[in-house]
């Protein structure tokens, strides 16, 4: 019983310096529920319109959808409640005699706790009060402490044993698939060891997870952060929004500021001098220095958690429940995925070495390189674009284009009185062709003091079938943070933004199109390498010159944006994209080699590993100084299986050129989409899933695991 993770997308603009963000919930012992809780601007006419505007229903619902939540303590006695009849479904559910019906029990003792916690979560990440945020949080921690004790109950261990033992083959396709992942998750989290392996076990895991609390702490501690001096000659030309950390010196002559994960791309993107660029380069690739032993310690303590479950690594204990499966198929993926961008990768730093005067290329200066040949070769600019990219134009237009390829509709509707939690939040329900309710979506999208900083997507409600004839209607929440109305009275969206709304989207037809029985595997409860493949294949409409037709409409003129803009756009998107790629893989190399040693490594040893993925895998060498590993916070999050944006990746554009890119709207593409792959969430396993939608000899096994064949 998982409660659901937020999923975010992976941003590129952050591919020359480290990003230490990064929210997925660290859950190395698995068990009843995973510790972590899961995966919008002005109303107006030309929203309204399109997506058929409906009134209200009459039954007034709690904030976020939630029954019964109406002031800031409410979560907290609503956790309390959840407490109670669970623990009465759990002393039923250890009493009764084994059978299929004991998973069903566990799956709603799963909900219960979820529909409460989920909310929690995302009320702690975007309710405007601190007050309200401070009892979610309260809330969120008395239920987490409750499902750290479901874990290591014993006694619903032996009843889903039994269950499984005397009456498996009673089970349908996806109970006995819950049943199988439900047991699977109990002995992750060491439920079956004895006692002192159970004690050695929980010590490497307590120890884990306080180590990656340090790692990320040391990554916001001011002490060791990384400061620059910039001469006032060199602090010309740079963006306000970049200039409001910094501060001239007394003397005038320079101005010094702290770099990190949030101005250093702008400034490497703006700094017209090569010394201020590697000045910057080095700050923001230099880890704290007691992240040096941190990780070290971090990578021990995980070999250990891996050691008592019976893995000989961390890796292979990381990968056993994903699509891979197996460390070496991983690594091979990523092997054969490097060999494919060699040659096209060269190219790429051919075109920047023609702007740098035909010298190589230092890694400080590879992003300033590459935003002005950008700038010339495409001949566009981002104001110039976004001007066809208002925010309630792109809904609208993804309203659209849901219609078209998914036979989906999106109504607008008001929002119950005390469902909403903010004044910018915008509701929609999809629904079917034939009027069926599919599933809520909140939008909630534009910035404010508190609020979570990044895009994701949250689960409020899990999709299951209640009784034979009623299904639970899933609700989630979009978050984002795009820019708010300016000067032109609408908020104007970059074409980065627009793909992350896509993104986003995809998550939520994931979700919200789920027709699984049980919540347990409900939309993006599934196996992390599967579960971006429908968020990544929705990026796709954000290039593609049918669907941009959609989303893109001048705010003045409502125009459609044109053709000589959306050659500019693809050309933007394809004349890097090696080199960008090439990137990410050393990030995922990276991530897999640490994991996948069996004996302790010393720090010296992890910046070796680092440093010679990089020399064999970039074209960019790491530069004396730095150490980028120090300051990757999704170590934290994603350790070993960082490599599955890239994977998800693959196996999305394999479904786009099968059945999307020859005609992007086509409904029967689409219904593939909804029918094959959407609906199923996590109900199915995966390498069966994506050999019925790509084909059998889409997959090549390796060693007992997977990977995409090209």
């Amino acid at each position: 019983m998982r409660s659901s993770r937020a999923l975010g997308r992976r941003l590129r603009a952050g591919l020359d310096v480290v990003s230490s963000s990064g929210r997925r919930s660290e859950s190395i012992g698995g068990g009843v529920l995973d510790a972590g809780s899961s995966s919008s601007g002005r109303r107006c006419d030309a929203l309204d319109a399109p997506l058929g505007r409906r009134r209200a229903s009459a039954r007034a619902r709690g904030l976020y959808g939630l029954e019964g939540f109406h002031q800031s303590s409410d979560l907290e006695r609503l956790a309390r409640e959840t407490i109670s009849r669970c623990d009465a479904k759990a002393r039923e559910l250890r009493a009764r005699a084994p059978s299929g019906a004991s998973v069903r029990a566990l799956d709603e003792i799963s909900d219960d706790i979820c529909r409460v916690v989920d909310v929690a979560e995302v009320c702690r990440h975007t309710h405007p009060s601190q007050t309200y945020v401070e009892g979610a949080e309260r809330a969120y921690v008395t239920l987490q402490e409750y499902v750290a004790s479901l874990n290591a109950d014993v006694g619903l261990y032996e009843a889903l044993r039994r269950a499984r033992e005397t009456d498996g083959n009673n089970l349908s396709e996806e109970g006995a698939r819950v049943a199988l992942t439900l047991q699977e998750d109990f002995e992750r989290g060491g439920i079956h060891l004895d006692l002192a392996a159970r004690r050695d076990f929980d010590a490497s895991l307590s120890k884990s997870l306080e180590l990656g609390m340090e790692f990320q702490r040391n990554l916001l501690r001011p002490e060791h952060s990384s400061t620059v001096s910039l001469e006032a000659s060199a602090f010309n030309g740079l963006p306000s929004s970049v200039k409001r950390k910094f501060r001239q010196d007394k003397d005038g002559k320079a101005w010094r500021g702290m770099v990190d994960s949030s101005n250093s791309s702008a400034l490497l993107r703006h700094l017209r001098d090569p010394g201020a660029r590697r000045d910057v380069y080095v700050a923001a690739n230099s880890g704290p220095e007691p992240n040096k032993h941190v990780l070290a310690e971090l990578l021990s303590a995980r070999t250990d958690v891996a050691h008592c479950l019976g893995f000989n690594t961390y890796a292979s204990f990381a990968t056993a429940p994903l699509m891979a499966r197996k460390p070496e198929a991983v690594r091979e993926f990523l092997l054969h995925f490097s060999e494919s961008l060699r040659e096209r990768s060269e190219e790429e730093y051919g075109v920047i070495q023609r702007y740098n005067g035909g010298k190589s290329v230092s890694a400080w200066d590879k992003t300033y390189l590459m935003a002005q040949a950008r700038g010339y070769e495409c001949d566009i600019t981002s104001s110039a674009i976004s001007e066809y990219f208002p925010l309630d134009g792109v809904i609208t237009g993804i309203g659209a284009l849901l219609e078209r390829v998914l036979g989906m509709r999106i109504e607008l509707k008001d929002l119950d009185p005390g469902e909403g939690w903010t004044n910018d939040l915008k509701k929609l329900v999809v629904k079917s062709k034939d009027g069926e309710t599919r599933g809520t979506v909140y939008l909630d999208l534009l910035p404010r003091p508190g609020k979570f900083s990044h895009a994701a997507h949250f689960v409020i409600q899990c999709s299951r079938m209640i009784s034979p004839t009623e299904r639970q209607h899933p609700s989630v929440a979009l978050v984002c943070n795009f820019p708010p109305s300016g000067g032109t009275g609408k908020s104007l969206l970059t074409h980065g933004e627009v793909e992350t709304l896509l993104h986003e989207f995809g998550h939520a037809m994931h979700s919200v199109l789920s027709d699984t029985e049980f919540q347990h595997l409900s939309g993006t409860r599934a196996p992390m390498d599967i579960v971006e493949v429908p968020s990544h294949l929705f990026e796709h409409f954000a290039w593609d010159p049918s669907a941009l037709k959609l989303l893109g409409r001048h705010y003045l003129t409502q125009e459609p944006i044109t053709d000589a803009m959306i050659a500019a756009l693809r050309k933007s998107k394809d004349i890097f994209s090696a080199l960008e790629a090439q990137q990410q893989l050393v990030f995922a190399l990276t991530d897999l080699e640490l994991h996948d040693q069996s004996s302790r490594l010393s720090p010296n040893a992890v910046a070796d590993i680092a440093a010679s993925v990089q020399n064999d895998h970039s074209l960019f060498k790491p530069t004396p100084g730095t150490n980028w590993e120090l300051s990757f916070g999704h170590f934290v999050g994603y350790g070993a299986t960082y490599y599955s944006y890239l994977y998800a990746d693959v196996l999305a554009n394999d479904i786009w050129q099968r059945y999307f890119v020859s005609d992007s709207l086509a409904s029967g593409a689409g219904e593939t989409l909804r029918d094959k792959l959407l609906r199923h969430g996590g109900s199915k396993d995966p390498e069966k899933l994506v050999r019925e939608v790509l084909g059998k000899d889409s997959l090549v096994e390796v060693g007992g695991g997977f990977r995409p064949k090209r």
